[in-house]
């Protein structure tokens, strides 16, 4: 980086409300903040000049070891700069090529929006370089006629381009070129959240900012390990407002990416054995692992950071090593642990069951649910509907299938029910509680929709995909659940039948599973989650 000299103006004839300059925001003054930024940037304290009227502000540089300028007539209107200013101004610039003016009130200003924008400056040959924020605004227009859909639309919004006085960069030698030559311009791109305070307001917006913890979710997703850890890492991140959310991903989660991509949530992807190594280099305050198990190899990489480590349906090694572990999915502890924290009251109930009118029982069966999970990797969903869709058009009930966004046989079975008027078939998102609240009997995969028909009053069959979901304990008939063994070609889909059959000819026995379920409320799970997360910070 080019020799630099740094001038931070601090006027406190010029303040935005009284004693702003040295008012604490988060700790410490907006004149230290840019003070500390500027000595960041790896430039000499005697490279660093306070430009002030104020022997109170003043008194901060000088604690500091930096320059600084003090005149109680000091004024930045170029027409009326004093020649000492001038001479000042000179001497300090004459050993560097390029000037930064850093404005003590954008706080939120970070080294690396700086540094990125002296090298960029560096390779240009404009003389100033000022940043700039693009917005899109609808002008008012009185003069708008029209019906009522020009009232409430129609008009483009349109891009206008801010200047930002958070910094400015300039060729040192326009310092000593005189007023009236014409500079060039470079104008950089700044995001709009690049907050000035201006207000009251800004100065809250800006401390709360401030204030903010990192975390980085690392989730996974394809289609062995279905779509559940992505669903519930996006319910707890949806809930964390005051702090700066990151999700992290590694190649081989195919589905996670492509889930995460619509949301405006950072996204990192890496290869498997970089994760790691990259999420240390985020400089995180929390990691929520949600990848099955980890390892003590890599848990132990993340606490020797001073890094909080909470891990979610994990048996591996580094279970026992994060701050706490939570396995909601198995209600009896399969390792030992006194940070794991285990069962079904610490299931995270996704958003759309909040409102959602849990089943009341019905006599008459008119309605089933099929729901094989976010991948449905053996494509039971084409199986089990198949094996009921005779006995279910003999008794007059409608089937409902829901597929996850990573079932890669949804054109196959679109195009096999297309002329069928008894099946319904979707793949949205947030339309299941929907369906479960007119629906009085499930067949699943045994992942998180079983709880999520728990919550709803709804009795199932249960089917495991595959060994981990064999594992999952909440599933039994205490619990509302008729479970089947791991899954079989052939075997799996008369097991279904017989089941079914059973169900749909004894109310009473049907009866039975559903006052099971009846006890389990689950909306509280997520706020203790969240209490146990947040008191880490």
């Amino acid at each position: 980086m080019t020799s630099l000299t740094i001038f931070i103006p601090a006027l406190k004839k010029a303040t935005v409300f009284q004693d702003d300059l040295v008012k604490k925001l988060d700790g410490v003054t907006l004149v230290q903040r840019a003070i500390n930024k500027a000595k960041k940037l790896g430039v000499n304290k005697k490279d660093i000049h306070l430009l002030t009227d104020s022997e109170e502000i003043s008194l901060i540089a000088q604690r500091n070891g930096v320059g600084v300028y003090i005149n109680s007539g000091l004024s930045f209107d170029t027409q009326s700069r004093q020649c000492e200013f001038n001479r000042y101004l000179s001497g300090a610039t004459e050993n560097s090529k390029c000037t930064v003016f850093i404005s003590p009130y954008a706080p939120l200003l970070s080294i690396e929006l700086l540094s990125q924008a002296v090298r960029e400056f560096e390779e240009n040959s404009k003389d100033i370089l000022m940043p700039v924020k693009l917005v899109q605004r609808q002008l008012l227009d009185t003069n708008k006629s029209g019906g009522i859909e020009n009232v409430l639309g129609g008009a483009l919004r349109e891009t206008h381009r801010l200047e930002s006085k958070a910094f400015t960069i300039l060729k040192s030698r326009a310092l000593s070129a005189g007023c009236k030559q014409n500079l060039s311009i470079l104008a950089y791109e700044v995001d709009h959240d690049l907050i000035e305070i201006g207000t009251l307001q800004d100065w809250w917006v800006c401390e709360k900012m401030l204030q903010r913890k990192r975390i980085v979710f690392r989730v996974i997703g394809s289609e062995k390990v279905g779509m559940g850890h992505i669903y519930r890492a996006l319910a707890l991140a949806h809930e964390i407002t005051d702090h700066e959310i990151l999700f992290v991903s590694d190649t081989d989660s195919n589905v996670a990416v492509n889930k995460l991509a619509g949301y405006e949530y950072w996204l990192g992807i890496y290869e498997p054995e970089d994760v790691i190594p990259q999420i240390i280099a985020l400089s995180p305050d929390i990691v929520i692992n949600d990848i099955l198990s980890t390892t003590r190899e890599h848990i132990s990489a993340l606490k020797e950071k001073g890094i909080k480590v909470v891990n979610f349906e994990d048996l591996g090694s580094g279970s026992q090593l994060a701050d706490f572990t939570i396995n909601e999915l198995y209600d009896e502890p399969k390792i030992s642990g006194s940070n794991i924290l285990w069962g079904h009251e610490f299931y995270v109930l996704r958003d759309e069951f909040s409102d959602a009118t849990p089943h009341q029982f019905a006599k008459n069966v008119d309605n089933i649910l099929i729901a094989m999970g976010g991948t449905d990797q053996h494509d039971l969903t084409r199986r089990i509907y198949n094996a009921i869709k005779g006995e279910c058009k003999r008794r007059n009930i409608h089937i409902n299938v829901v597929a996850g966004g990573g079932y890669r046989f949804h054109q196959e079975f679109a195009s096999e029910i297309k002329d069928a008027q008894d099946v319904t078939f979707t793949r949205e998102t947030g339309v299941i509680s929907k369906i479960m609240e007119k629906t009085q009997l499930a067949i699943v995969s045994n992942g998180r929709t079983v709880y999520e028909l728990a919550h709803m009053n709804v009795p199932a069959i249960v089917v495991p995909q595959h060994e981990r979901e064999e594992a999952h304990d909440f599933a039994r008939e205490e619990n509302g659940f008729y479970p089947l063994s791991g899954f079989k070609a052939g075997t799996t889909e008369n097991d279904v039948q017989l089941a079914l059959n059973r169900f749909l000819d004894d109310d009473e026995y049907r009866h039975g599973f559903y006052k099971k379920t009846i006890r389990f409320k689950f909306n509280q799970g997520k706020s203790r989650i969240l209490k146990k997360i947040l008191s880490l910070i």
